[in-house]
């Protein structure tokens, strides 16, 4: 029986909601694996996410010392994978492509790229989806004729200059200062939001459409209009070879087998046979850099126990950075972008229904607290399985206190049985205050390079700035590869230095 882990809820009508014991590879037994007796490390990294894991498992394979401080149980932060009665539940990240340059290497490197599953049941052409918004009579169709409204409307909002972002964001990863698009014309866009650019062009669409477009602009973004920004959706179709026929096949459509937890495990695993120290359920309360210290960071966790290294790698997600005592106290661009934070307040709900007929469904409805539902699959017991997506309704709707409205939300969607529900509330989480970071209009251009900065012997590596991928599984790759390699390059160079002058 694998471990289980303190995080998620299950609910049943039986017996309401409960709190974690779900079953879970990524929690790490026995917590700790750190000397008795205080070292001063090569580096710290913090936070057993993806952007954790590749710095701690590139730095330690280098052969630097390393230790891996996290506050949950488990390794994947916010992406990590549920065993439940012999189905896989995929509680945040999901979707993997080969389109992503930092995971598919992950993937090769751990003979998992060509190891997939699609989502959803096999054939799912055959059955229907359901689409209910303000203006049209709910009605069933196909999945192809909701697909190709989707489309259009997509297309319509994302074609802002007449070439699809092309001439705006040919180089998505490089959306600031790049070789083709001066940064002034970026900035300008930037300062756009969802909801005025859906002012624009609102009137080549029709009653269905205008519904699919804005419910899909905030099941993205997990905002509202006003403060989603318009840019994000120029950086996404961007990503999508600036294409819409790629929208489902990068974005939707592939998963890993064994569940991202599988991948996670494998590079947590590598770094502890290259010497990998750590630390779970060990929460941070502060980093310093005292001036008396030779550049060493002190890391003091929530019960003062301190660590000390020459380097630190943060990966704390951007809503909790405020959280954090930093000394000295960070730039005032930091903190600045730090106090904003993202707008990202998702809900994820996995539903196990006892209606067959939905093996093949998806289907939406605007507005609404949960805005769209998929199947995806079926499990051993017949019952189908569907997750559905909410933007930021955490007023009204936090479903670990009122599970009954989350039940309800699932029918406004189609009527079904829901025997069971499991989820991870992302935005009521202390460690992750939100989902992967979606930005306000006019954040990118002016906070995302701040962000990124180190600060003194301390980096940020994490998705919710990162440079292409941003609020996806690659770019905490992307983040933390390069936090490991600069950290590297410099704690190598220092220890030569020191080596030579004894010499």
């Amino acid at each position: 029986m694998a471990p289980k882990t303190g995080d998620g809820y299950t609910w049943t009508r039986d017996a309401g909601v409960i709190p974690g014991g779900l079953e879970c590879d990524a929690v790490i037994a026995p917590r700790r694996s750190v000397p008795a007796t205080a070292r001063l490390y090569d580096v710290i990294v913090i936070g057993a996410g993806y952007s954790g894991l590749i710095a701690a498992r590139d730095l330690t394979s280098q052969g630097l010392s390393v230790l891996l401080v996290e506050a949950r149980d488990r390794i994947g932060g916010r992406t990590y994978t549920i065993k439940k009665d012999g189905f896989l539940y995929e509680m945040g990240g999901t979707w993997v492509t080969h389109h992503m340059g930092y995971l598919f290497r992950e993937m090769v490197r751990y003979g998992m790229d060509r190891d997939l599953i699609t989502t959803g049941s096999p054939d799912m052409d055959k059955g229907f989806y359901t689409i209910n918004v303000p203006g049209a009579q709910p009605r069933k169709l196909s999945h192809e004729e909701a697909g190709n409204m989707t489309t259009r409307a997509w297309d319509a909002f994302v074609n802002v200059d007449g070439q699809f972002g092309r001439t705006l964001c040919p180089l998505p990863h490089a959306q600031l200062d790049n070789i083709v698009v001066d940064r002034t014309v970026v900035e300008k866009w930037d300062q756009v939001s969802c909801q005025e650019r859906f002012d624009q062009i609102q009137h080549q669409l029709t009653a269905e459409e205008k519904g699919l477009l804005v419910s899909l602009l905030l099941h993205i973004s997990g905002g509202n209009m006003e403060n989603s920004s318009l840019w994000d959706m120029i950086r996404s179709h961007a990503l999508l070879m600036h294409s819409s026929d790629n929208f489902t096949d990068v974005w939707l459509r592939y998963k890993l087998r064994d569940g991202q937890t599988a991948l996670a495990k494998h590079m947590f695993d590598e770094a502890v046979q290259a010497g990998l120290d750590y630390a779970f359920s060990t929460p941070i309360d502060s980093i310093t850099q005292p001036p008396s210290t030779d550049g060493r960071v002190i890391v003091r966790t929530v019960n003062a126990e301190p660590f000390q290294a020459k380097k630190v790698i943060t990966t704390i997600p951007l809503n909790v950075l405020k959280d954090i005592k930093f000394q000295p106290p960070l730039s005032e661009g930091k903190q600045e972008a730090i106090s904003i934070g993202h707008v990202n307040q998702m809900n994820k709900i996995h539903a196990d229904v006892g209606n067959p007929e939905l093996e093949r469904w998806n289907g939406m409805r605007f507005p609404g607290k949960l805005m769209y539902g998929y199947a995806d699959g079926v499990l051993p017991n017949g019952d189908v399985h569907l997750v559905a997506f909410g933007a930021d309704e955490r007023t009204s709707f936090v479903p670990e206190r009122d599970p009954e409205n989350a039940v309800e939300e699932f029918n406004a969607l189609h009527p079904m049985n829901v025997k069971r529900m499991i989820f991870h509330n992302w935005s009521s989480d202390p460690y992750s205050q939100g989902g992967p970071a979606w930005w306000r209009p006019g954040y990118m251009s002016k906070y995302q390079d701040e962000l990124q900065k180190r600060h003194g012997n301390v980096f940020f590596a994490s998705a919710d700035w990162a440079h292409g991928w941003r609020a996806a599984i690659d770019g905490a790759l992307e983040q933390g590869s390069m936090s490991a390699h600069t950290a590297s390059k410099e704690v190598v160079k220092a220890k030569r230095r020191e080596a030579s002058s004894k010499l």
